[in-house]
């Protein structure tokens, strides 16, 4: 029987992750979660072009999902740290649901219109972003230390697998019921995370007051906190350097199909299902043999290996071989993402969790953006291979100078019990 020991190994720190009652609960209710945001991401992408037959529009609805989430992360994490990680997970969760609700009224009675549903998809970018870092700050609280790895790893996995089943599922509800099915079946995937949230077994410190000059200091002590920290700004550094210059590959993709590879929608359909498959495969990896000692060295090596899989990527017209860069491309990401998550929440000190947690997300998210547009807006003048290749050639400089640093000092500090 000792190779069926062997063979189980991998898979033990998964089994101690969802040992624990609290993230068991909160991992089997993010799983129809995440299927339930790409369906309404999808459902409103489509509403949105049925109604006006306009990309404009499309980009501002794709505007709208992540302007909020960017602009209120630093507020939402200071609120976080007062009202308590869970209360926070379940009321922004629940508000989510109740404007899914109303924007699937609406649809239904087509009352819908664009500005409407720009507004109602921009008010429940404002619930994503009370939602998101609280229910990232909520884990660390849910598992021992020892393997929490593993369960950021096991999140990671979960979003990646909904990468591919959720507008796949959004499509098939579409087909079958309009955008209208897709929003009622996003409410009830929301009304499930929430009562999943409400029902985790955890003690919250007592509910201090949210006041206005209260949260300005919250929000300016969590700033300092985070510059002033020996190790996290060089995490956060070196994972705004990849999300600015290596992570916009997605976002350029189609000129990539069309330009160099010469393929239509079909082609631009595989590269971007390779990226994912990478990203999947690399996650779930990473949830069976990831080790915490090694957590560190991991991040460098995923922002440096993703860096050289672009720059490979953009010296090819080689379609299949450039199907194989993206699948290293995309999973050596998804690594830099998961080391980056548990290193943040590993060093963070629980009373700036939140603060700093949105801090990081908020880069994250307005990292890529910038990033696609200044190399888009490089590629007019001399090409999508030479854009992102120097890009990607900027990114292994920055973290070749830097990692030494990053290494020394978390030699220096141990990580808060």
């Amino acid at each position: 029987m000792n190779w069926l020991a062997r063979l189980a190994a991998p898979f033990a720190g998964a089994r101690r992750a969802l040992a624990s009652r609290g993230y068991r609960i909160y991992w089997i209710g993010q799983i129809p979660h995440v299927q339930g945001i790409w369906i309404h991401r999808v459902a409103a992408g489509w509403l949105i072009f049925d109604l006006t037959g306009s990309p404009a529009w499309l980009g501002a609805i794709g505007f709208a999902m992540s302007a909020s989430s960017l602009l209120l992360s630093p507020i939402a994490g200071a609120v976080c740290d007062r009202m308590g990680h869970r209360r926070t997970s379940v009321l922004s969760t629940a508000s989510g649901m109740l404007v899914i609700a109303l924007t699937t009224t609406l649809t239904f009675l087509h009352l819908v219109t664009p500005f409407l549903l720009f507004a109602l998809v921009a008010l429940h970018a404002v619930c994503v972003a009370f939602e998101f870092p609280s229910r990232q700050a909520l884990v660390p609280a849910l598992l021992d230390r020892s393997v929490l790895t593993e369960g950021m790893a096991m999140n990671w996995a979960v979003f990646n697998v909904a990468f591919f089943t959720g507008p796949l599922i959004a499509g098939i509800l579409l087909t079958l019921g309009g955008p209208q099915l897709g929003f009622a079946t996003a409410v009830c995937t929301y009304g499930w995370m929430a009562v999943a949230l409400f029902r985790i077994p955890l003690d919250e410190p007592k509910l201090r007051s949210v006041r206005f000059n209260g949260l300005l200091h919250d929000i300016a002590s969590g700033i300092a906190y985070t510059r002033n920290h020996p190790v996290i700004p060089y995490i956060i550094g070196l994972q705004v350097a990849a999300s600015l210059l290596v992570r916009p590959y997605i976002d350029l993709m189609p000129g990539f199909a069309v330009h160099v590879f010469g393929r239509d929608e079909q082609g631009l359909a595989i590269l971007l299902a390779a990226s994912g498959i990478g990203a999947l495969i690399f996650s779930v990896a990473l949830t069976l043999f990831s080790r915490e000692r090694w957590l560190v060295y991991t991040f460098v090596t995923g922002i440096i290996g993703s860096a050289l899989m672009l720059l490979v990527f953009t010296t090819t017209d080689q379609f299949w071989t450039g199907v194989a860069c993206l699948i290293l491309l995309g999973g050596l990401a998804t690594t830099t993402g998961i080391a980056n998550a548990t290193l943040i929440q590993q060093y963070v000190d629980a009373s700036y969790r939140g603060r700093v947690v949105s801090l990081n997300m908020a880069f994250q998210i307005g990292a890529p953006a910038l990033g696609a547009f200044t190399l888009g807006w490089l590629a007019e003048f001399v090409g999508l291979q030479w854009a992102l290749g120097s890009g990607a050639v900027l990114v292994i400089m920055v973290t070749a100078l830097n990692a030494r640093k990053l290494l020394a000092r978390r030699r220096d500090i141990a990580p808060p019990s």
